[in-house]
Protein backbone atom coordinates (compact mmCIF):
# COMPACT_ATOMS: atom_id res chain seq x y z
CA UNK A 1 0.00 0.00 0.00
CA UNK A 2 1.24 3.55 -0.64
CA UNK A 3 0.31 6.20 1.83
CA UNK A 4 -0.39 9.84 0.96
CA UNK A 5 -1.47 9.59 -2.71
CA UNK A 6 -3.78 8.12 -5.44
CA UNK A 7 -3.45 4.82 -7.19
CA UNK A 8 -5.92 3.33 -10.14
CA UNK A 9 -7.92 5.91 -9.19
CA UNK A 10 -8.74 5.16 -5.19
CA UNK A 11 -8.19 7.65 -2.18
CA UNK A 12 -5.61 6.23 -0.14
CA UNK A 13 -6.64 7.15 3.27
CA UNK A 14 -3.54 7.62 5.95
CA UNK A 15 -6.07 8.76 9.47
CA UNK A 16 -6.77 4.90 11.37
CA UNK A 17 -10.48 5.63 12.20
CA UNK A 18 -10.62 6.17 8.21
CA UNK A 19 -8.76 3.19 7.43
CA UNK A 20 -11.60 0.14 7.45
CA UNK A 21 -14.02 2.25 5.17
CA UNK A 22 -11.11 2.61 2.48
CA UNK A 23 -9.68 -0.74 2.96
CA UNK A 24 -13.46 -2.20 2.63
CA UNK A 25 -13.73 0.52 -0.69
CA UNK A 26 -10.30 -0.75 -1.91
CA UNK A 27 -11.41 -4.44 -1.29
CA UNK A 28 -14.47 -3.86 -2.52
CA UNK A 29 -12.66 -2.69 -5.83
CA UNK A 30 -10.91 -6.15 -6.22
CA UNK A 31 -13.44 -8.55 -5.14
CA UNK A 32 -13.21 -7.98 -1.71
CA UNK A 33 -15.28 -7.80 1.44
CA UNK A 34 -14.42 -5.96 4.42
CA UNK A 35 -16.26 -7.10 7.74
CA UNK A 36 -18.44 -3.94 8.66
CA UNK A 37 -19.58 -4.48 4.69
CA UNK A 38 -20.67 -7.65 4.96
CA UNK A 39 -22.34 -7.52 8.58
CA UNK A 40 -24.60 -4.70 6.40
CA UNK A 41 -25.07 -6.60 3.61
CA UNK A 42 -26.43 -9.34 6.05
CA UNK A 43 -29.03 -7.01 7.35
CA UNK A 44 -29.91 -5.47 4.05
CA UNK A 45 -31.05 -8.98 3.28
CA UNK A 46 -33.14 -9.93 5.69
CA UNK A 47 -35.04 -7.06 5.77
CA UNK A 48 -35.65 -7.41 2.05
CA UNK A 49 -36.41 -10.89 2.70
CA UNK A 50 -39.42 -10.16 5.36
CA UNK A 51 -40.67 -7.39 2.99
CA UNK A 52 -40.92 -9.93 0.22
CA UNK A 53 -42.82 -12.56 2.46
CA UNK A 54 -45.32 -9.91 3.63
CA UNK A 55 -45.95 -8.69 -0.13
CA UNK A 56 -46.44 -12.17 -1.28
CA UNK A 57 -49.09 -12.68 1.30
CA UNK A 58 -50.97 -9.09 0.92
CA UNK A 59 -51.13 -10.15 -2.82
CA UNK A 60 -52.38 -13.84 -2.09
CA UNK A 61 -55.05 -12.44 0.03
CA UNK A 62 -56.35 -9.78 -2.03
CA UNK A 63 -59.33 -10.42 -4.25
CA UNK A 64 -59.20 -11.28 -7.88
CA UNK A 65 -60.46 -7.96 -10.31
CA UNK A 66 -61.15 -7.21 -13.82
CA UNK A 67 -59.16 -4.79 -15.66
CA UNK A 68 -59.59 -1.46 -15.40
CA UNK A 69 -61.71 0.05 -17.43
CA UNK A 70 -63.35 -3.26 -18.98
CA UNK A 71 -66.88 -2.09 -17.44
CA UNK A 72 -66.81 1.59 -18.93
CA UNK A 73 -66.06 0.13 -22.44
CA UNK A 74 -68.50 -2.31 -22.30
CA UNK A 75 -71.14 0.35 -21.54
CA UNK A 76 -69.74 2.25 -24.31
CA UNK A 77 -70.17 -0.18 -26.66
CA UNK A 78 -73.41 -1.07 -25.92
CA UNK A 79 -74.56 3.15 -25.82
CA UNK A 80 -72.94 2.58 -29.49
CA UNK A 81 -75.00 0.22 -31.03
CA UNK A 82 -78.32 1.38 -28.67
CA UNK A 83 -78.08 4.88 -30.15
CA UNK A 84 -77.32 3.75 -34.02
CA UNK A 85 -81.04 4.30 -34.76
CA UNK A 86 -80.68 7.89 -34.11
CA UNK A 87 -78.36 8.29 -36.90
CA UNK A 88 -81.55 8.35 -39.33
CA UNK A 89 -82.48 11.58 -37.48
CA UNK A 90 -79.39 14.04 -38.85
CA UNK A 91 -78.13 11.64 -41.36
CA UNK A 92 -79.07 9.23 -43.79
CA UNK A 93 -76.43 6.59 -42.51
CA UNK A 94 -77.76 3.37 -44.16
CA UNK A 95 -79.66 4.84 -47.15
CA UNK A 96 -76.55 7.23 -47.92
CA UNK A 97 -73.12 5.77 -48.29
CA UNK A 98 -71.30 9.33 -47.40
CA UNK A 99 -73.78 10.09 -44.34
CA UNK A 100 -74.80 13.79 -45.51
CA UNK A 101 -77.29 15.70 -43.04
CA UNK A 102 -80.70 15.03 -43.78
CA UNK A 103 -83.58 16.20 -41.64
CA UNK A 104 -84.62 15.07 -38.33
CA UNK A 105 -88.21 13.57 -39.78
CA UNK A 106 -86.11 11.70 -41.98
CA UNK A 107 -86.24 8.23 -39.22
CA UNK A 108 -90.35 9.05 -39.05
CA UNK A 109 -92.28 5.84 -40.72
CA UNK A 110 -94.05 7.15 -43.88
CA UNK A 111 -97.57 5.21 -42.20
CA UNK A 112 -96.93 7.52 -38.99
CA UNK A 113 -96.44 10.83 -41.34
CA UNK A 114 -99.62 13.82 -40.89
CA UNK A 115 -101.10 13.76 -44.54
CA UNK A 116 -101.72 17.04 -46.93
CA UNK A 117 -104.81 16.24 -48.98
CA UNK A 118 -105.18 17.98 -52.78
CA UNK A 119 -108.79 17.53 -54.06
CA UNK A 120 -109.79 18.28 -57.84
CA UNK A 121 -113.61 18.39 -58.20
CA UNK A 122 -114.77 15.17 -56.54
CA UNK A 123 -111.37 13.30 -56.16
CA UNK A 124 -109.10 13.96 -53.12
CA UNK A 125 -105.31 12.11 -53.08
CA UNK A 126 -102.98 12.11 -49.88
CA UNK A 127 -99.52 12.54 -49.71
CA UNK A 128 -97.75 11.95 -46.18
CA UNK A 129 -95.46 14.39 -46.11
CA UNK A 130 -92.85 15.30 -43.32
CA UNK A 131 -93.03 18.41 -41.34
CA UNK A 132 -89.33 19.54 -40.30
CA UNK A 133 -88.88 22.32 -37.67
CA UNK A 134 -88.16 25.74 -40.05
CA UNK A 135 -84.77 25.42 -38.84
CA UNK A 136 -84.08 22.34 -40.82
CA UNK A 137 -85.34 24.28 -44.44
CA UNK A 138 -82.11 24.90 -45.53
CA UNK A 139 -81.71 21.17 -45.75
CA UNK A 140 -85.11 19.83 -46.81
CA UNK A 141 -85.07 16.53 -48.69
CA UNK A 142 -81.23 16.92 -49.75
CA UNK A 143 -79.06 14.16 -48.87
CA UNK A 144 -81.26 11.44 -49.87
CA UNK A 145 -81.03 9.02 -52.57
CA UNK A 146 -84.97 7.47 -52.65
CA UNK A 147 -88.37 9.16 -52.22
CA UNK A 148 -90.83 6.47 -52.29
CA UNK A 149 -94.36 7.78 -51.23
CA UNK A 150 -94.05 10.63 -49.62
CA UNK A 151 -93.00 14.60 -49.22
CA UNK A 152 -91.82 17.00 -47.23
CA UNK A 153 -93.94 20.35 -46.07
CA UNK A 154 -92.59 23.75 -45.94
CA UNK A 155 -95.26 25.96 -44.00
CA UNK A 156 -94.83 30.00 -44.30
CA UNK A 157 -98.07 30.89 -42.48
CA UNK A 158 -97.32 34.70 -43.07
CA UNK A 159 -96.55 34.37 -46.44
CA UNK A 160 -93.88 34.24 -48.34
CA UNK A 161 -91.97 34.78 -51.90
CA UNK A 162 -88.32 32.47 -51.38
CA UNK A 163 -87.21 30.39 -54.03
CA UNK A 164 -86.05 26.49 -53.63
CA UNK A 165 -83.09 25.16 -55.27
CA UNK A 166 -81.74 21.59 -55.57
CA UNK A 167 -78.05 22.02 -54.30
CA UNK A 168 -77.34 18.67 -52.87
CA UNK A 169 -80.38 16.97 -53.46
CA UNK A 170 -79.77 13.88 -55.34
CA UNK A 171 -83.70 13.20 -56.54
CA UNK A 172 -85.42 14.91 -58.88
CA UNK A 173 -88.85 16.77 -57.27
CA UNK A 174 -92.09 18.07 -57.80
CA UNK A 175 -93.27 21.36 -55.83
CA UNK A 176 -96.42 22.64 -55.39
CA UNK A 177 -96.94 26.43 -54.11
CA UNK A 178 -99.97 27.05 -52.05
CA UNK A 179 -101.26 30.24 -51.57
CA UNK A 180 -103.31 32.24 -48.42
CA UNK A 181 -106.78 31.06 -49.83
CA UNK A 182 -105.19 27.28 -49.62
CA UNK A 183 -105.53 26.42 -53.35
CA UNK A 184 -102.67 25.42 -55.72
CA UNK A 185 -101.21 28.51 -57.61
CA UNK A 186 -98.39 26.14 -59.64
CA UNK A 187 -96.64 23.15 -59.66
CA UNK A 188 -93.19 22.48 -61.21
CA UNK A 189 -90.73 19.97 -61.29
CA UNK A 190 -87.11 20.44 -59.79
CA UNK A 191 -83.95 18.51 -61.22
CA UNK A 192 -81.76 16.52 -58.90
CA UNK A 193 -78.21 18.77 -58.44
CA UNK A 194 -79.31 21.76 -60.46
CA UNK A 195 -78.83 25.36 -59.10
CA UNK A 196 -82.10 27.12 -60.67
CA UNK A 197 -84.26 29.09 -58.16
CA UNK A 198 -88.05 27.92 -58.35
CA UNK A 199 -90.55 30.38 -57.44
CA UNK A 200 -93.74 30.75 -58.22
CA UNK A 201 -95.86 33.36 -59.64
CA UNK A 202 -97.51 34.81 -56.26
CA UNK A 203 -96.67 35.01 -52.46
CA UNK A 204 -97.60 31.81 -51.08
CA UNK A 205 -98.18 29.97 -47.43
CA UNK A 206 -96.73 26.86 -48.24
CA UNK A 207 -94.59 24.38 -50.36
CA UNK A 208 -95.24 20.78 -50.64
CA UNK A 209 -92.11 18.94 -52.31
CA UNK A 210 -93.29 15.35 -53.75
CA UNK A 211 -91.66 12.73 -55.56
CA UNK A 212 -91.09 13.99 -59.47
CA UNK A 213 -94.06 12.83 -61.22
CA UNK A 214 -96.61 12.26 -58.07
CA UNK A 215 -98.54 15.52 -58.85
CA UNK A 216 -99.00 14.60 -62.64
CA UNK A 217 -100.30 11.06 -61.84
CA UNK A 218 -102.59 12.22 -59.64
CA UNK A 219 -103.86 15.01 -61.62
CA UNK A 220 -103.06 17.55 -59.04
CA UNK A 221 -102.63 20.78 -60.56
CA UNK A 222 -103.03 24.88 -60.23
CA UNK A 223 -106.25 25.38 -58.66
CA UNK A 224 -106.87 22.57 -56.46
CA UNK A 225 -107.58 22.76 -53.20
CA UNK A 226 -105.48 22.02 -50.45
CA UNK A 227 -105.91 20.95 -46.63
CA UNK A 228 -103.00 19.35 -44.01
CA UNK A 229 -103.24 17.32 -40.98
CA UNK A 230 -101.43 19.93 -39.08
CA UNK A 231 -101.61 23.87 -37.97
CA UNK A 232 -99.42 26.22 -40.42
CA UNK A 233 -97.83 27.91 -37.29
CA UNK A 234 -97.21 25.08 -35.48
CA UNK A 235 -95.61 23.60 -38.00
CA UNK A 236 -92.58 25.74 -38.22
CA UNK A 237 -91.89 24.76 -34.85
CA UNK A 238 -91.19 28.59 -33.62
Amino acid sequence: MVHGGSREGRVLVNDPRERGVASGRSRCDHGGVHTDTRSILARATALLAVCGLTFAAACSAAPASSPAGSSAATGSAASGATGTPGAAAGTAAGANATAEPVASTFGIATAALPKARFTTGTTTVTLPIEVPPEREYSIGLSGRRSLEGRGMLFAFPDGATVGFWMKGTHIDLDIAFVDASMRVIEVQTMRAETLDIHTPPGRYIAAVEAPAGWYAANNVKAGAQVAFDVDLKAATGR
